[in-house]
């Protein structure tokens, strides 16, 4: 017989499906007493056919179709699969190689692999939580009600919480991607409030002309409060209030009796004295400290 017609025969003779790929067999002469191969149903790696052929008497011809070979890149492993489908699909589920959600595949699952490799990309989704602490605020506000110099604190902080939600796509155990999906307060920090006492305590007072003076060391200089004395001083012309601390004294300097303070051109300025005159008219207040 001729070849080309023993092949033509044996893929007729072979019933190749339609989702199946054909491949050019291995031509087989049996002669008389030579065993024939069997072909076995639940083998699904060939196709063997056999070919009554009268020359050879109670021989014959078989032909042995092979499943072609594919290699299979899943993950991080690499192994080979046989089958006669044609696409990438029938190939994997034939070899009961199971597919997550979202794994990837290339080629596609309905095209045919051209150089007989499929890659399997083993993808995976998960849900990764994270907290951070939120820090709280410390807020100082004025407490007419206590003594100037003295705060306490009202309301003890105390830190938050952050809760971040985020999807984590791995492939192959690798991490690829991390995409936030919520981010929510889960305990509001809570502020520290501190009270500033601002209640003044007046324990003597005077009133007379504050005049300038302007030495290198000095800045308010008085004449009946000792170093270290805390003075509230107004300016009786327009109301302007400062708080400053005695640093020089007259000692046993004589004074004009209506003079009770001497203070630096700087002092002067924050009284907004107008500098006409003897000097600013003041009230001078010693401060319980």
């Amino acid at each position: 017989m001729d070849k080309n017609f023993i092949i033509g025969r044996a893929i007729a003779l072979a019933n190749f499906q339609n989702d199946e790929k054909i491949v050019e067999p291995e031509i087989k002469y049996q002669l008389p007493g030579e065993g024939i191969l069997q072909n076995i149903f639940f083998d699904q790696t060939q196709k063997i056919v056999t070919i009554m052929d009268p020359q050879f008497a109670i021989g014959g011809i078989q032909a042995v179709f092979k499943a072609p070979k594919y290699t299979i890149q899943d993950g991080k492993k690499t192994y080979g699969v046989y089958s006669f489908k044609r696409g990438v699909g029938e190939i994997l589920s034939g070899a009961s190689i199971q597919l997550a959600k979202e794994d990837m595949v290339s080629p596609a699952l309905g095209s045919e692999p051209a150089d007989n490799l499929i890659k399997i990309t083993r993808v995976s989704l998960a849900e990764i939580e994270n907290f951070e602490t939120l820090p709280y605020q410390t807020k100082k506000i004025d407490d007419p009600t206590l003594e100037r110099g003295k705060q306490t604190t009202s309301q003890i902080g105390k830190t938050g919480k952050r809760r971040l939600l985020y999807l984590v796509r791995r492939e192959d155990g690798i991490d690829v991607s991390k995409t936030l999906q919520k981010n929510e307060i889960v305990d509001k920090p809570q502020d520290e409030i501190i009270k500033i006492g601002t209640k003044v305590i007046v324990l003597s007072s005077e009133r007379g002309y504050a005049t300038v003076y302007n030495p290198s060391n000095c800045s308010v200089i008085s004449a009946n409060y000792k170093k270290g004395t805390t003075l509230r001083i107004t300016n009786q012309a327009n109301g302007a209030q400062i708080i400053k601390t005695v640093d020089c004294t007259w000692g046993s300097a004589d004074h004009d009796g209506d003079v009770v303070l001497d203070l630096s051109h700087g002092v002067l300025d924050e009284l907004r004295y107008n500098w006409t005159g003897k000097g600013a008219m003041v009230l001078v207040e010693q401060l319980k400290q």
